[in-house]
């Protein structure tokens, strides 16, 4: 019984309920492209302090500095000590704060358990023409030969 209990809870807490699902995707999501993306994803044209917001995965991996979200518990998360701008040495995004409404949100959603069905990364996009099989036969790839 006991183990049927944990293994209900722990599929609970990886697949997101319709309403944090629902909140994820027309709040969230959102706010993270726009805000957040240009720096922090595979499409984004920096990558910037090795954290991706593009994944649940990349998420709680974090970047350089830790994990970006603790599930459930905001005030432990360091997206939103960056985003409240708590530390002067985290500030995101670096130009301007965000406006209080979309740290709110932020917050909200990380006190929820972080519901995200973004089970996957997406791969860093490959630069238009590259071929690998073609990189392959490049001379530096091939056996030494006299």
């Amino acid at each position: 019984m006991v183990l049927l209990l944990c293994a209900a809870r722990a599929a609970s807490a990886a697949e997101p309920d319709a309403d944090g699902a629902a909140f994820f995707e027309a709040q969230v999501r959102p706010l993270l492209v726009e805000r957040c993306y240009r720096c922090h994803s595979a499409e984004g044209k920096k990558f910037k302090g090795g954290l991706r917001l593009d994944s649940r995965p990349g998420m709680l991996k974090g970047g350089d500095t830790g994990p970006a979200l603790v599930p459930g518990d905001a005030e432990r998360s360091l997206l939103i000590t960056a985003v409240r701008y708590g530390d002067p040495d985290l500030q995101m995004p670096p130009k301007e704060r965000l406006p209080a409404a979309e740290v709110a949100i932020l917050t909200a959603w990380i006190a929820r358990g972080a519901p995200d069905p973004r089970a996957t990364a997406p791969a860093f996009a490959q630069p238009a023409g590259a071929d690998p099989a073609v990189a392959r036969e490049h001379w530096a790839y091939r056996p030494l030969a006299q």
